[in-house]
């Protein structure tokens, strides 16, 4: 007999999910107990193997990552800048002095920043998988242990690889692999970081403009090449060619047979050029020009500044709008942009027809300062006719690079290949030219250049632990200074005075490390070696903790309050129990840099 089938009261009940059962009390609370605790393991994790933020304490990696910092508009020129202000506090973060002036990198004018509003450092993330599957590379930003404290982290620039010998020499870092016998020097293989290391010399898009109006002279000018006296290097100030519009920072040339040349010149104020220059006192006669030098504005914080190297790696960065091409005037319409280092000149050649770039350049500046002879390398560019072109030239680390156009959708870099790579001639000093070491040139086209801004590489000290300076300050320093006008004479005492620094070789897990701001960063080169280590200098694998990535959060910018915000609390003195006035700790409101949020190069 089959079973009977359900009634239809009895299919429903059947279908009705059951009732949930009340979790009781306890059961509630251990499960919310659990479940923060897996939220816990899983952070920990996370920052135990994935990623890390850390906050940049001091600025030994400036200015690629600001320590404790102050924000500054220079009073003169209205650049804006940024100065280190770690040495104010101590590790406890108690106020121990403040900084009261700074001297602006861009034309050197002293600025009172006394009750500016001080800032902690860059905030910022640390990748720690990659060095778990993968060794690091070369010119990575690292955090990692303090070898002689491993419960300090320190960041800095990896620079030497495991079985390397670092050798710093002339501002350049040069590494001999284990088995070879000759150095080489270390570049940047990817060109856009060594872009983005670069430091500045100069923006003539901020003028100083009351120091020019009592007739300091301009660093850019329209020059010609005729040998005459008072001419620097045989170039002289004139007025034919180029018309310099010193209101809009431009200088505009007509179409010419002959190249029509404007040069830069290291005129640099000192502190005194500012201070006794009566309106309508003539100081042009106050200014010569000098060789370019490692001033960091980061560091200068009072009225004397460190810096006493000449630096001949530069990067040349201009606009230039090609109003039209002249194909009367014979010949090919150019466009010459030049460096100078030393006993070289490089150059870069366009042909404004078919836009085919030239690198160029000549081993004996006694030869015609108008026709560098050797061809490196050649390559196409959009530089074809009328137009408005951003250019970048630079010659760093025996290596020269043109960038065309660059922004963040295109990196603009021109492919010349090792064409475009060189060695260093014999002879390393400095010479007259390169008092007059940026040029731009155009023949056969209406032109008009704007936006001139001249860097310089990072200058790597040659310092060490048994010599803290790479020239003596006793023996050295001061007199060097004071040749910085007479190159020849600033290159034969640098020669003789001068150290380079070599390292014992780094063993099979080991690596060096430097600090972007050379000359107030404590890194391989000074660390003290109170734990007896076989290499003092180095930092072993099993120290390493991960590879900067990004920052996420630079300080963020106060607003209201003629844009100093409200401060929330005052700095703290040590060994006293009162505020410091005025000074305070936090500011608000505050709206966030989002310019700075960047990946790390």
């Amino acid at each position: 007999m089959s079973k009977a089938a359900p009634t239809p009261a009895a299919a429903t009940k059947a279908a009705e999910p059951s009732t949930p059962k009340k979790i009781p009390p306890q059961d509630a609370t251990r499960e919310t107990l659990e479940s923060i605790a897996f939220a816990f393991v899983l952070a920990l994790l996370f920052r135990t193997f994935i990623a890390e933020a850390f906050v940049i304490p001091t600025g030994s990696m400036a200015p690629t990552l600001f320590g404790r910092n102050k924000d500054v508009v220079c009073e003169e020129c209205h650049y804006p800048y940024q100065v280190g202000a770690s040495e104010e506090v101590n590790e406890d973060g108690y106020l121990l002095s403040r900084v009261r002036e700074s001297i602006c990198p861009n034309c050197r004018h002293k600025n009172n920043i006394f009750d500016l509003p001080v800032f902690k450092g860059d905030r910022i993330l640390v990748n720690k998988f990659p060095y778990q599957i993968s060794n690091p590379e070369r010119w990575d930003v690292i955090v990692f242990r303090y070898p002689e404290d491993p419960q300090k982290n320190y960041i800095k620039r990896l620079v030497g690889l495991p079985g390397e010998t670092i050798r710093i020499s002339r501002g350049d870092v040069y590494a001999r692999p284990e088995g070879q016998s000759e150095f080489a020097i270390l570049r940047k293989e990817n060109p856009y970081k060594q872009k983005v290391l670069q430091q500045l010399v100069y923006d003539d898009r901020y003028p100083p403009v009351d120091l020019l109006s009592k007739g300091w002279p301009e660093r850019w000018s329209s020059v010609v090449h005729d040998d005459a006296a008072g001419s620097v290097d045989g170039w002289s100030r004139s007025d034919q060619g180029w018309k310099h519009d010193p209101k809009d920072r431009t200088f505009t040339a007509e179409s010419s047979s002959d190249p029509q040349w404007i040069r830069y010149q290291h005129r640099v104020p000192k502190l005194h050029d500012w201070s006794s220059s009566p309106d309508g006192n003539d100081q042009s006669t106050n200014s010569s020009p000098e060789l370019i030098t490692d001033f960091c504005g980061y560091n200068a914080v009072s009225s004397h500044s460190d810096d006493r190297y000449w630096v001949g790696d530069l990067t040349l960065n201009c606009t230039v709008e090609i109003a039209s091409v002249d194909s009367s005037q014979g010949g090919s319409a150019e466009l010459w942009l030049e460096l100078v280092e030393g006993v070289r000149r490089y150059r870069c050649r366009i042909d404004l027809s078919s836009g085919k770039a030239t690198l160029l350049r000549n081993d004996d500046l006694s030869s015609d300062a108008q026709s560098p002879s050797i061809e490196m390398a050649s390559a196409d560019t959009p530089v074809r006719g009328p137009g408005k072109y951003t250019l970048a030239l630079a010659n760093v680390d025996d290596r020269l690079c043109l960038w065309v156009n660059s922004n963040w959708l295109n990196s603009g870099l021109i492919p010349f290949g090792k064409g475009a790579e060189y060695s260093a001639p014999a002879n390393r000093g400095s010479q007259v030219a390169d008092l007059c070491p940026a040029g731009i040139a155009v023949k056969g086209a209406k032109a008009r250049v704007s936006e001139l801004v001249l860097q310089r590489d990072i200058y790597y000290r040659a310092d060490g632990r048994f010599h803290s300076r790479q020239i003596d300050e006793v023996t050295g320093m001061f007199s060097i200074r004071d040749r910085l006008s007479q190159p020849v004479e600033y290159g034969d005492l640098y020669a003789e005075k001068s150290n380079e620094a070599t390292f014992e070789p780094l063993s099979s897990d080991e690596f060096f490390v430097m600090g972007d701001n050379s000359p107030r960063s404590l890194d391989s080169r000074l660390w003290d070696n109170g734990l007896n280590r076989r290499n003092a200098h180095a930092v072993p694998r099993q120290a390493l903790l991960g590879k900067a990535f990004f920052i996420y959060w630079p300080h963020g910018v106060p607003f209201l309050n003629n844009g100093k915000g409200y401060k929330l609390m005052n700095h703290s003195r040590e060994f006293a129990d009162s505020s410091v006035e005025n000074y305070p700790e936090y500011t608000f409101p505050f709206y966030p840099q989002w310019w700075r949020w960047k990946r790390i190069r």
